[in-house]
């Protein structure tokens, strides 16, 4: 029989420290969502309108860049919270999904330029497919460190 009461559980200032990260965390996600919403609604408009100027086209459709901005602010800032370790993973993840995408499209124009890239993205990485191409990428570079310093 234990004969120790249950410790009493009061926030501490690691508690304290979690839940603000996991709110950042949170945030982060909210400013991705935001930025895929407003890709999509930025392409619905900039497609079912083929009468506006294309000032307004361009406009519409770099939209996106606006809280695409703010989820790089909001990822650095998570990423200043995190310990070393953690903070290595993140930053080979995104280093990874950098230079992925950079030679993604490099390919892709190659195919393009030669006429093998078909009508799969005939123009190369528009704003939208950045963003997944990135993130693909940066799954897969995540996983990659978390197995490499795990």
């Amino acid at each position: 029989m234990n004969s120790n009461p249950a410790p009493d559980r009061t926030p501490t200032q690691v508690d304290r420290s979690l839940v603000k990260r996991a709110l950042r965390s949170f945030e982060l996600n909210a400013w991705l969502a935001v930025t895929t919403a407003t890709y999509l609604a930025a392409l619905f408009l900039v497609r079912h309108h083929p009468e506006w100027r294309p000032g307004w086209k361009i406009t519409w459709a770099l939209t996106p860049i606006l809280p695409g901005l703010f989820y790089l602010r909001n990822g650095l800032h998570l990423l200043r919270g995190l310990d070393e370790l953690e903070r290595r993973i993140q930053f080979e993840g995104w280093l990874f999904a950098a230079l992925g995408t950079v030679i993604f499209s490099a390919v892709l124009n190659v195919f393009n330029l030669h006429g093998q890239g078909g009508n799969w993205l005939p123009h190369g990485l528009g704003v939208g497919e950045t963003y997944l191409t990135m993130f693909i990428f940066w799954c897969v570079g995540v996983t990659i460190a978390n197995r490499r310093y795990r």
